[in-house]
């Protein structure tokens, strides 16, 4: 269950939220109109599948115990993220009601296939990926098709694969059963991702704090995972959109291209002008901006936002606009502009914690204010190995904006 792609078995989950919520086996059985045998036997298997006992029994009803509330907590959030999932696609005639029989009818192999199509991109390739057949996959895609009650698909280029509705739901679905997985490391389900984050990291990223935040909450010989994911920044927004991404880190757009996501500055990183230590531009306490035309620029990519910034100064201090060499890899510039008189455009901070590169001493240069920070889906729950980084992040961050 704890691996990212895992679907947890939705019949389990209905039978414990019902015996949460009404503390009592047979009530529960009644409601989901399940045996009490039957019911027992399913809440069995989710505590074994998570390896702990989460219902304290006794002769006046079944109560959550600890572990069991926190899992119930999770429990409660993924329903209502399936929830708002179904009302979303089927539009705004689905009553709460319609809603809650369509999630009575959902199966895990209904979600797996709808997720696997979304993620791959077609029917054949998803297949492929499931290790099935694509005949073996028509069933339950339409299944949830039907279940919902508007069209989920659509032909392309590739073959059949989700329409726009489709997508969302399926995007929907995904951070619902991102809430179990959670909930599955939060009481210490058995395994070696029992405590873990994706971090989606971008290109001026002060690495330095991410290494300070994440060596502070890795113990040694811990059960605990951190995984950066480096990207272009629309890719890593459309990452943690989807919950393939718990958190990133880096310079914000203010405001995110998704309306599900929310910012949190952490510090101010300006641009900068860099060069090598030792560069002739160094040895002036005051340098004008017309000494620049002597040197050679590396430019960042077309349509990067720093270079959206060099080329507006390439015009107004008369630069040659010649561009001979241009990337998107941070770590080549940097290179090049430590062994070299050429100049670039960097952040402050990259340039500062970076020993081989200093700031050409000029004023300060003029762009709309680039702050540094962390994004996050906006109802996002975090666990506490992941709040922990978080904090371990904000701390860092206020220590190196002071």
């Amino acid at each position: 269950m704890l691996d990212r792609h895992a679907i947890p078995n939705f019949r389990r989950l209905l039978a414990f939220d019902a015996a949460a919520e009404t503390n009592s086996l047979s009530r529960a059985a009644q409601m989901l109109r399940l045996s009490q045998p039957a019911l027992t036997h399913s809440i069995a298997q989710l505590e074994a599948e998570l390896g702990e006992r989460l219902f304290e029994r006794s002769p006046e009803g079944a109560f959550l115990n600890e572990a069991g509330r926190v899992f119930h907590r999770r429990s409660t959030r993924f329903f209502e993220q399936i929830r708002r999932a179904l009302a979303v696609a089927g539009g705004r005639g689905v009553g709460a009601a319609t809603v809650d029989l369509r999630i009575s009818k959902l199966a895990t192999a209904q979600v797996r296939g709808l997720l696997a199509i979304w993620r791959a991109g077609s029917f054949r390739a998803a297949a492929r990926d499931l290790g099935i057949a694509a005949a073996s996959l028509q069933r339950p895609a339409r299944d949830i098709e039907q279940i919902v009650g508007v069209p989920l698909y659509r032909r392309s280029a590739l073959g059949l694969t989700v329409n726009e509705t489709g997508a969302e739901l399926a995007r929907r679905l995904a951070l619902a059963v991102g809430e179990i997985r959670s909930g599955a490391e939060e009481i210490g389900a058995a395994s070696q991702a029992r405590a873990s984050l994706r971090v989606g990291v971008l290109a001026l990223a002060p690495r330095v704090l991410l290494a300070r935040a994440s060596g502070a909450v890795l113990t040694e010989g811990g059960l605990q995972r951190i995984e950066v994911v480096e990207g272009p920044y629309a890719q890593i927004a459309s990452d943690l959109n989807d919950g393939a991404l718990d958190l990133v880190f880096g310079a914000l757009r203010a405001p995110p291209p998704f309306a599900d996501l929310v910012e949190e500055p952490l510090f101010e990183d300006p641009y900068a002008i860099a060069c090598r230590h030792g560069h002739p531009l160094t040895q002036s306490r005051v340098v004008k901006p017309s000494a620049l035309a002597r040197f050679d620029w590396l430019h960042p990519t077309a349509g990067l936002p720093r270079r959206d910034v060099l080329d507006e100064l390439t015009e107004a201090w008369g630069l040659a606009a010649k561009v001979q060499f241009e990337t998107t890899c941070l770590t080549t510039i940097t290179a090049l502009l430590a062994s070299s008189d050429r100049l670039s455009i960097l952040s402050r901070w990259h340039i500062d914690l970076d020993g081989r590169l200093a700031r050409v001493n000029l004023p300060p240069i003029p762009h709309a204010r680039r702050d540094v920070g962390l994004t996050f889906r906006r109802n996002w729950l975090p666990t506490p190995f992941q709040a922990q980084f978080m904090e371990g992040l904000r701390k860092e961050a206020k220590a190196i904006a002071a």
